[in-house]
């Protein structure tokens, strides 16, 4: 089984090495998850996936929607594009862990503010990873997302 909406970092891929924070995602969802009764919800359209996985929504017996605490906590990124119904929501809830440094985002380099960069011109939104990268002299801060582009500079693609 897959949780719609969420990819968290690889620990068993024959393949691909162990994530960073891929062993504390895992025993997080096991401690969470196990000898747990849950509810599970799918998606009108389709309930498996490209490699014939069942695909769900996970909610506790208190209610609690697990895909979106895996998202709120740093402990899963978003994973689709616009292909189910809490695609926003989730959205949010990883800009918010992101800008709050915790889980896969502690110590990466993301904004915090809106930053642009005077020799690209190009703005970085709160929440966007790059900003690490711009020299301080070439900094230059914005209250708003209006104002940097009054200014000339458009919106980082990430």
């Amino acid at each position: 089984m897959r949780l719609i909406g969420i990819d968290t970092p690889e620990t068993v891929h024959p393949e691909k090495p162990v994530e960073f924070f891929g062993p504390e995602a895992s025993e997080f969802t096991k401690r969470q998850l196990e000898r747990k009764k849950v509810h599970l919800e799918f998606e009108p359209s389709t309930q498996y996936g490209d490699y014939g996985r069942l695909l769900a929504y996970v909610f506790l017996p208190d209610g609690t929607f697990f895909n979106a605490v895996l998202v709120k906590q740093g402990y899963a990124h978003v994973f689709g594009r616009d292909r189910f119904q809490y695609y926003e929501e989730f959205r949010r809830y990883e800009r918010e862990a992101r800008i709050a440094g915790v889980g896969l985002w502690a110590g990466k380099d993301i904004c915090k503010e809106i930053i642009g960069n005077r020799r690209s011109n190009i703005y970085h939104l709160p929440g966007n990873a790059g900003c690490g990268r711009i020299k301080e002299e070439n900094r230059v801060y914005f209250d708003t997302e209006e104002e940097a582009i009054k200014a000339g500079y458009r919106r980082a693609k990430r």
